[in-house]
């Protein structure tokens, strides 16, 4: 049903409490990400959680003027909605779907449920979370210090991580909102990194065809988010943190 490489926290779930993984799993239906698709609106709660397989979903904080720019990425690290599942509030952004693939969502209600009886599911979503946290802060930061060339740089390296691929369909628009810059500023920074043999875009499709060149455009704000979600975060349950937590729960009762 799940794919070797798909969403990290079920895997991680299933790796430390197989049998609520297993119980989880009857409630999850598979979910087609199409682009574009809003799966959420700021300010009102989702009824559903999105464990996303493949595929981009981006976190958009928009102004009351209908300016939007993206503050996080949800790729198969994460969960989209998890607001909705931890909280009484619903967060002041958007979710929408960036590039296209599959989610497993299940009823808010289910996930509750789950995280009130298993404290492994608990952790790795409250994990995740802040792994959200950062990208918010870090974005936050970038948009306000780094040049359009740098942020392009930057998101791209971003979404060719998570969806793992150099190749999508992007239109200068899209592109300009997620990275909150004007759609003329992404065109000009575009066709710079395209003078540079960086990356190739044409009829829509846009292609990094040297990533490790690409990384020397982008600011620091790619490692920072890059290395929070590969080597701590959600990742960090590996070895089986959530069960070694439970046993020392037991043996101090």
């Amino acid at each position: 049903m799940f794919a070797e490489r798909g969403n990290l926290v079920l895997r991680e779930l299933a790796r430390a409490e197989r049998a609520v993984f297993e119980e989880l799993a009857k409630d999850l239906e598979p979910h087609p990400l199409q682009r574009g698709t809003v799966l959420g609106t700021p300010r009102v709660v989702t009824d559903f959680i999105y464990f996303i397989e493949s595929g981009i979903v981006s976190l958009v904080a928009s102004t009351r003027a209908g300016n939007s720019v993206e503050v996080a990425l949800i790729g198969r690290e994460g969960v989209a909605g998890i607001a909705d599942a931890l909280g009484r509030q619903p967060l002041p952004y958007g979710l929408v779907v960036q590039l296209p693939g599959l989610a497993y969502r299940t009823p808010k209600a289910v996930i509750r449920e789950h995280i009130l009886s298993c404290s492994a599911l608990h952790e790795l979503l409250m994990d995740y979370s802040q792994l959200v946290m950062h990208q918010l802060a870090q974005s936050a930061l970038c948009n306000r210090f780094h040049t359009s060339v740098q942020r392009l740089a930057r998101w791209l390296l971003l979404t060719a991580e998570k969806a793992d691929t150099n190749r999508f369909e992007l239109t200068h628009e899209f592109v300009a909102q997620m990275v909150g810059a004007p759609r003329s500023a992404v065109s000009e920074s575009a066709s710079a990194l395209r003078k540079k043999g960086v990356i190739d875009y044409r009829r829509g499709v846009l292609t990094i065809r040297n990533p490790r060149r690409l990384r020397t455009f982008a600011c620091e704000c790619f490692d920072a988010v890059s290395q929070s979600t590969n080597g701590a975060g959600v990742q960090s349950t590996n070895g089986g943190r959530p069960e070694a937590r439970r046993r020392a729960t037991r043996a101090g009762r």
